[in-house]
């Protein structure tokens, strides 16, 4: 029993989807940032939170960082500054993590 022909241009076709969408699922690389983000308490005193997000810029960082110190934060967090770790490679952007203050 003979195979049908294969349509040599749907196989390219076939091919350069499925190339489209893996590279779809790869996440985007960013750089971390140590950041110290303010909330006003009940208290009236300036508390803080320091996270290290995962961020592509240094003018998105401090975004990232508000969203990720907000999840533990008992007040609305009020802003966030950032700096770059140096010599800490690349990371998943979005990702983010509570530092114990001082670290």
């Amino acid at each position: 029993m003979s195979r049908p022909p294969v349509n040599s241009g749907l196989a390219a076709l076939l091919l350069a989807l499925a190339a489209v969408l893996g590279a779809g699922c790869e996440k985007e690389r960013g750089s971390p940032y140590a950041c110290t983000c303010t909330f006003l308490t009940d208290f009236d005193d300036n508390s803080g939170s320091e996270v290290t997000v995962c961020s592509p810029s240094a003018e998105r960082a401090p975004d990232f960082a508000r969203g990720c110190a907000q999840s533990g934060a008992p007040a609305p967090v009020e802003k966030c500054t950032c700096k770059l770790e140096r010599g800490a490679g690349t990371c998943d952007v979005g990702l983010c993590r509570n530092r114990p203050r001082g670290e």
